[in-house]
């Protein structure tokens, strides 16, 4: 279950929502103080390419983000697909040491290949 804007009733309330732009990222965040890669996060934003990726990440305090994979569609269809990698890697969770909005969105960066393969290179 997401704990963002996008869930299920938003857009069944919002259905106009859900035919717009989507992209969804897996990146590697980068701690700024150790200059480590800590974990991989998967997350979605509205837009069209990376660049909403980027600007996404502005709300990542205290990391510097590393794109390995985007996938863009309709945002529902994004939503979904990021809602299955989620319950796919669940085992892997990683809990950041600095909280950010989509800190729960997170994974061992042990499991980035295996994480990267598994998406889909398009919805």
């Amino acid at each position: 279950m997401s704990l963002g804007i996008y869930n299920d009733t938003f857009f069944k309330n919002h259905p106009e929502e859900g035919d717009k732009e989507g992209v969804l990222y897996c990146v590697v965040l980068v701690n700024k103080t150790t200059n480590m890669r800590e974990f991989v996060k998967i997350g979605i934003a509205k837009g069209k390419d990376w660049r909403h990726v980027v600007k996404r990440a502005n709300g990542f305090k205290g990391y510097d983000l590393r794109i390995q994979k985007t996938v863009t569609g309709r945002l529902e269809d994004i939503y979904y697909l990021e809602q299955y990698l989620h319950e796919l890697w669940s085992d892997y969770k990683f809990i950041p040491s600095i909280r950010f909005g989509g800190h729960t969105e997170c994974f061992d960066i042990s499991k980035l290949a295996e994480i990267v393969k598994s998406i889909p290179a398009n919805v």
